[in-house]
């Protein structure tokens, strides 16, 4: 009868002892899962604090760009500065859509766990709020920058025209200085003759009229026998002779006839006088 008790007893030690490891295994199995719940909360929480600061950052180059865009010195800026912050915002867009992304996948961790809280929500929505402000003022600038376009192509079309009348008055000066200038070289345009008696009056220049009276290009005299010249620059006529006379209606003030190594030179000391009756001038030399 003892022994029958002794078995009983250690059986059921046994058992007791059996039942009591039993509960200890999973007590510790359960605190390895809500630590490992609890690292897991943990580690999307400072997925979320991370993304929050590439939320700011992206909002710093925003506000940055909006700077450059609105100012009024980005009129002047180079055309490859323009299509650098064309190249920003647009990366700023991706980067933009890929943050709105894992926010969205951080949000379906979070809310799977025990650990979430309306805290966590209402921080997860101001990130939302805070990426759609962001993408707003992303296509405000794209606006101004279209607009900003549409100005420079305006400017330049108003540029072009400018310089397309800038280049017709140009024009217009330069036709109306030629004729200017072709209109002085004619009112100083002058002729002059160094011929004999008989030669001048073959060319018609001279002619003997009633009572031996001579007559100075009276009728249909031969201008190809004239030397054309310029008022301004003639001062002297060579006679290449010894004898010469000026039978033409030059006022004799207005000249002399001196020798120069034996031969005779009219000299125009008055050209304005000397020039006032007529732009032609008629030399008889022996």
């Amino acid at each position: 009868m003892k022994k029958v008790l002794l078995t009983v007893g250690v059986i059921a030690l046994f058992a007791v002892s059996c039942n009591s490891n039993k509960s200890g295994n999973e007590a510790d199995s359960s605190a390895a899962m809500d630590s490992l719940r609890i690292e897991s909360l943990e580690a999307d929480k400072d997925s979320l604090m991370s993304l929050m600061g590439e939320i700011s950052n992206n909002l710093l180059e925003i506000n940055g760009l909006e700077n450059i865009v609105t100012s009024k010195e980005f009129k002047s800026e180079s055309p490859s500065k323009k299509r650098e912050i064309l190249n920003n915002i647009e990366a700023i867009k991706q980067e933009l859509a890929n943050r709105r992304k894992k926010l969205e996948e951080l949000e379906s961790k979070l809310k799977k766990q025990n650990g979430y809280t309306a805290n966590l929500q209402k921080t997860i929505d101001s990130q939302k709020k805070l990426i759609d402000e962001q993408n707003k003022k992303i296509s405000d600038l794209e606006g101004e920058l279209a607009k900003a376009n549409i100005k420079i192509e305006s400017l330049n079309v108003r540029v072009d025209s400018l310089n397309t009348e800038v280049t017709n008055v140009s024009k217009e000066k330069q036709i109306a200085e030629q004729k200017s200038e072709d209109l002085t070289n004619q009112l100083n345009t002058c002729y002059y003759v160094v011929e004999t008696n008989k030669v001048l009056k073959e060319k018609r220049i001279l002619e003997k009229k009633f009572l031996g009276k001579t007559k100075v290009m009276e009728g249909d005299f031969d201008r190809s026998a004239f030397i054309k010249a310029d008022k301004r620059t003639l001062t002297e006529i060579p006679t290449g002779s010894t004898s010469a006379k000026v039978v033409s209606k030059q006022p004799s003030g207005s000249y002399e006839i001196v020798d120069e190594n034996g031969y005779k030179v009219i000299k125009i000391i008055d050209a304005n006088l000397f020039w006032e009756k007529s732009d032609f001038l008629v030399i008889e030399v022996k």
